[in-house]
């Protein structure tokens, strides 16, 4: 009896030992520890910074407010970004657009980009609030949400396309959508 009760404790004391040893993949630690040691395969560095320029084209539909010469162009525009990746998802950017052509104007942004990540194809929506400055007229204020689909190249690297739809506030009714192609590089 004796040796049964000693056989079984030291098994007990081995499944005890064996237990509380984490195994190979998993991080038991502080905050952090886990990123680049497995648990979050596809995680980045939190904190980083991009440019991203872009090329692509703009649709401008203008109707005046007495409902009399409407028009629309469609140009080409071009610019760049510039962002900070606070998490791998959540972005906040400034940029400088284009619109190049008989319309002639620049677009100046700011705003917040979320990014859905199932790498290799990320999803991204935003919402920027812009200020359009012709280089003939008034300039005004606008705010376009976008919505856009992206390669990941590398780790740095990534390429996509983006559709966005402005809304400006004026007394005339204008309307811009733009689409572009995008290469976001990041440090």
């Amino acid at each position: 009896m004796k040796t049964w009760i000693a056989v079984s404790m030291i098994v007990s004391c081995a499944g005890v030992i064996e237990a509380a040893e984490p195994s190979s993949d998993r991080t038991d630690g502080p905050e952090g520890s886990e990123v680049g040691r497995g648990g979050y395969p596809h995680y980045g560095t939190p904190g980083s910074v991009f440019i991203e320029p872009f090329f692509g084209a703009a649709a401008v539909d203008i109707e005046p407010e007495g409902g009399e010469g409407n028009t629309s162009q469609t140009d080409l525009m071009y610019g760049a970004n510039v962002g900070y990746l606070m998490e791998d998802w959540l972005g906040v950017h400034v940029g400088y657009g284009y619109i190049a052509g008989d319309q002639k104007t620049s677009i100046y942004s700011a705003g917040i980009r979320n990014i859905l990540r199932y790498e290799p194809f990320n999803w991204h929506l935003g919402l920027d609030a812009e200020l359009y400055s012709p280089d003939v007229g008034d300039s005004r204020f606008g705010i376009a949400p976008s919505v856009g689909a992206e390669v990941v190249i590398t780790e740095h690297l990534r390429a996509g396309l983006q559709y966005q739809h402005d809304f400006i506030f004026a007394d005339d009714t204008i309307s811009i959508n733009r689409f572009t192609a995008r290469l976001q590089l990041k440090f």
